[in-house]
């Protein structure tokens, strides 16, 4: 007899237990965020989330990835190659779903060993799957999810901050101030016109729109940056090709034609795109 499968909710439950019970077992400090880490009463229904999400005390990252790959997990896609922002990696197990650890959350300026201290100080004691963990407070719950909702292009809506009480919704805006987040927060719950200033403003006007393309991030990314060493990281993200993103898509290890290709591709979709900009057209 067959045993019955387990629903991915229940899974990502479990792969949240099985991940404190790492962080405990390495002496490691963590949070658990977004899914069932976020409190009921800020989504609409029970969370569908396919993952376990985790942000990690930057000073114990170093460690926990090793207790992880000790208790049989395998990186899937890096820090670097995961998003434009580098801020999670993910990973696989056998018996669970996929984890994604975080060494920062995006939206924030300060650095991100002085938003966790932030974060951790706050924090709130809740089971899941009946092991106990430490997730974000309620106003922190509230500005990560809206944080999220900021890089969604506009396909999820601020679901925690519209379901916040009024009375705390003045502590989730001083959250963000504190955090340097102010930027990504207005985008995420659509006021990013209140912030046309803001050295961040063309990167979060861009992750918040539904109608822009690549070359539009790569100099809104650009501009955004805040110093050389960060201008000179965004030219060559912009000009190598993504391993991870290849093989995922091939289904196997790219080999070099499928780099060269890639490449080939890659210079002429960004020359497309140019010229658009430069006639004054997006694509149909």
């Amino acid at each position: 007899m067959n045993a019955p499968e387990v629903p991915v909710w229940a899974l990502s439950h479990l792969t949240h237990a099985a991940l404190q019970r790492t962080a405990e077992r390495a002496s490691v400090d963590i949070l658990h965020i977004k899914g069932p880490a976020t409190r009921g009463s800020l989504r609409a229904g029970r969370h569908d989330s396919s993952d376990a999400d985790v942000l990690v005390r930057p000073a114990h990252l170093e460690r926990f990835l090793t207790a992880m790959q000790d208790d049989g997990w395998t990186l899937y896609t890096g820090f670097e190659e995961g998003s434009p922002f580098g801020h999670a990696a993910n990973f696989t197990h056998p018996s669970w779903t996929y984890a994604d650890v975080h060494r920062l959350i995006p939206g924030p300026l300060l650095p991100a060993d002085e938003t966790f201290e932030r974060l951790w100080r706050d924090r709130e004691a809740t089971e899941i799957a009946h092991r106990g963990c430490s997730a974000l407070s309620v106003p922190a719950q509230v500005l990560v999810q809206s944080l999220h909702a900021a890089r969604s292009h506009g396909d999820e809506a601020p679901e925690a901050w519209m379901r916040c009480p009024d009375e705390l919704r003045p502590q989730v805006r001083a959250l963000a101030v504190e955090l340097r987040a102010e930027t990504a927060f207005a985008a995420g719950i659509g006021e990013l016109d209140r912030h046309g200033d803001a050295a961040d403003h063309a990167l979060w006007s861009y992750w918040s729109s539904t109608d822009l393309d690549r070359l539009d991030e790569w100099a809104a990314r650009y501009r955004s940056a805040r110093s050389f060493g960060e201008r000179w990281q965004v030219i060559r993200q912009a000009a190598r090709v993504n391993r991870t993103h290849l093989r995922i898509r091939l289904g196997r290890e790219p080999r070099p034609l499928d780099i060269a290709r890639e490449q080939v591709a890659r210079v002429a979709k960004g020359a497309g795109s140019l010229t658009r900009h430069l006639l004054g057209r997006t694509p149909r």
